[in-house]
């Protein structure tokens, strides 16, 4: 296996580590052997943009905020990619999130490139009204954006409603028709209803997969800890439990919730309970817990969904889990990586685990721009598949080249970017 370099491991860190893609796709460039300039592309970004975003509150005062969208690699096609709501939102993480936006759609084999961008903002210190003068606001200001050459995508602190505001705010200054500039649209607007939730979507869908191929688990024989239950931690946990998982442990980012392996948790009802930590311990079936107790639960696999760093080198000794999917990107450090496949412990990584989205969003996108008309049954069809075909290619690269499940993802997204990069030169 690499060796990853760590610069990143300060156990008391929560700020997931978003430069944790470049370390990565750095170390499968140098292991394919790639051309130098074909290296460089992949390891910086083509544009950054940094904006000011002003917006007037309710009681009439103004709130500045700053803005970004960084576009990594567009030699597959369109960039597509996160639109986030984070108070710590910087450049670079925006940059680290496009990065693993471009390997994660090249696994995925859908022709787009990779994009993340956002505002610097707690979005639960806004009212309604001060979101869309600030999405609006952002819209204005940002440039680049379309259906043909940068799709937005709902991430953290953003949702449908963001999307809807989004797409109205750039109608009369990008190419028709402008609800393809995102992704993630209500219903209402031709959206697919579960695009939001694709994420928690392919989580389980992959979880599954690599648990009854790779570990010769039956998912209804294993005992599941969901470390997150933000709308893609919840959505995997009830998949997971729907088809027979038993889900033992779930926290949100102030409580956590223990069963025990026989009846497990309710995963409908847990994260309502764990939104008010106050009333957890009302829960019948389950124990009120810290969240540290949710990270290390002796479980079969461990789901990390929360947007923040989990695992480091310095507690990669305390997870009991025998599979960890990584469903949030830089939630395990290269450091934790490491230590955790010296105990043997399989990690699957958030390019893959969350391959799904891209999936979405690209079916979105086809039938937004009236490329196709997709039906709800033929959208979850190729959703399925796509997530399939993709753990497929990286599961024959992994057992062809003897690697990890993070090098055989990279390896895999790198070399498709890399061949494109090769053909237009």
């Amino acid at each position: 296996m690499t060796t990853f370099h760590d610069t990143s491991d300060d156990p008391s860190r929560i700020a997931p580590d978003l430069d944790a893609p470049w370390t990565y796709a750095t170390t499968a460039a140098r292991r394919l052997g790639l051309p130098e300039a074909i290296e460089q592309r992949l390891l910086y970004p083509r544009q950054r943009q940094r904006i000011t975003v002003p917006f007037e509150r309710d009681d009439g005062s103004r709130g500045i905020c700053d803005g970004y969208r960084v576009r990594h690699d567009g030699v597959r096609g369109p960039y597509v990619g996160p639109h986030r709501y984070d108070p710590a939102l910087t450049g670079n993480d925006c940059a680290g999130l496009a990065a693993a936006t471009t390997v994660s759609a090249a696994i995925a084999g859908i022709p787009f490139g990779g994009a993340a961008g956002g505002v610097a903002v707690d979005p639960a210190t806004l009212s309604r009204d001060e979101r869309v003068r600030l999405t609006r606001s952002y819209a204005v200001r940002v440039t680049g954006v379309g259906p043909d050459s940068d799709v937005l995508v709902p991430d953290v602190g953003t949702d449908e409603r963001t999307m809807a505001q989004f797409a109205d705010a750039v109608a009369d200054r990008v190419d028709d028709p402008c609800s393809a500039a995102v992704a993630g649209k209500p219903p209402a607007l031709g959206g697919f209803r579960d695009l939001t939730r694709a994420g928690g979507h392919s989580v389980a869908h992959v979880t599954r997969d690599v648990l009854e191929t790779d570990r010769d688990r039956p998912l209804s024989d294993a005992t599941i800890a969901v470390y997150g239950t933000g709308t893609r931690g919840a959505t995997a946990a009830r998949l997971l439990e729907f088809q027979g998982g038993t889900i033992v442990a779930m926290c949100s980012d102030r409580a956590g919730l223990t069963a025990s392996d026989d009846c497990g948790l309710d995963t409908e009802l847990a994260p309502s309970y764990l939104e008010r930590p106050g009333i957890a311990d009302e829960y019948d079936d389950g124990t009120m817990t810290g969240t540290r107790n949710v990270l290390e639960r002796d479980a079969d696999v461990l789901v990390l969904a929360r947007p923040e760093t989990a695992v480091t080198a310095e507690n990669a000794a305390a997870i009991r889990a025998d599979l960890v999917v990584e469903g949030a990107t830089g939630a395990i450090t290269p450091g934790g990586q490491r230590a955790l496949e010296e105990r043997g412990i399989a990690v699957v990584p958030d390019v893959l685990a969350t391959v799904g989205t891209m999936v979405a969003a690209r079916l979105e996108w086809v039938k937004s721009a009236g490329r196709d008309r997709l039906s709800d049954a033929r959208v979850t069809n190729e959703f399925g598949y796509g997530v399939t075909d993709a753990v497929d290619d990286v599961r024959d690269r992994r057992e062809r080249c003897d690697l990890s499940w993070r090098e055989a993802a990279y390896s895999v997204g790198c070399s498709r970017v890399a061949a494109a990069h090769e053909v237009v030169r």
